[in-house]
């Protein structure tokens, strides 16, 4: 009992200390699905050059999350997810005549890789007994499904896809802001509800 006590006191620390990690990406993601979504790209280079620097910054911030969290159960995945994003990035950026003609693929394949990361994820900090499972479930549940609707109907049109990836870093932000914000809460309500006991 003591243990299990021991182990929720130092989780519950180390999320008062990271709760700002998933808020940092959502705002980065938030930015971009706006930046998007209110001046689409009519080029397919800048597009590819915007996917490339958006896969990167998530990618970093991603890993930055794992560094945070290395010693939690799970972490692993958030670092596997970082090196995805960033290995797409710098794929994206190298290679830019060659990645314009497959964008759209690159785009739903990244997001359908980060989607089953965030669901496998969601299930071993589940097993833990991570406060913050359900958020990176619903994380990884909004980008498997967009990345399966991405390949499910491909789109040719530059714009289209700009305005559903705008979409997706919308979407995928307001979740990442507010789980940041709920697992800070919950991690606090806790903490004082088990300082008046």
């Amino acid at each position: 009992m003591s243990d299990d006590l021991t182990a929720a006191d130092v989780s519950s620390a180390l999320v008062r200390r990271s709760w700002w990690v998933p808020v940092l990406r959502g705002i980065v993601l938030l930015v971009l699905g706006l930046l998007m979504l209110v001046q689409p790209l009519w080029s397919v280079t800048a597009l590819v050059w915007i996917f490339g620097i958006f896969a990167l910054l998530d990618g970093i911030v991603t890993v930055v999350q794992w560094f945070v969290n290395r010693k939690e159960p799970g972490a692993g995945w958030f670092l596997l997810s970082g090196l995805v994003g960033i290995g797409f990035g710098v794929v994206v950026v190298l290679w830019t005549p060659e990645t314009a003609q497959i964008l759209f693929y690159l785009i739903a394949g990244w997001v359908l890789v980060l989607g089953v990361l965030g669901i496998i994820a969601s299930v071993v900090l589940y097993r833990a007994r991570d406060a913050g499972w359900t958020w990176v479930l619903t994380f990884g549940l909004v980008n498997f499904l967009f990345g399966l609707l991405l390949l499910t109907h491909p789109q040719e049109s530059v714009k289209v896809v700009v305005v559903l990836l705008g979409l997706f870093a919308f979407v995928g932000g307001v979740v990442l802001v507010v789980s940041g914000f709920a697992t800070k809460q919950v991690v606090n309500e806790l903490g004082s509800s088990s300082a008046t006991v």
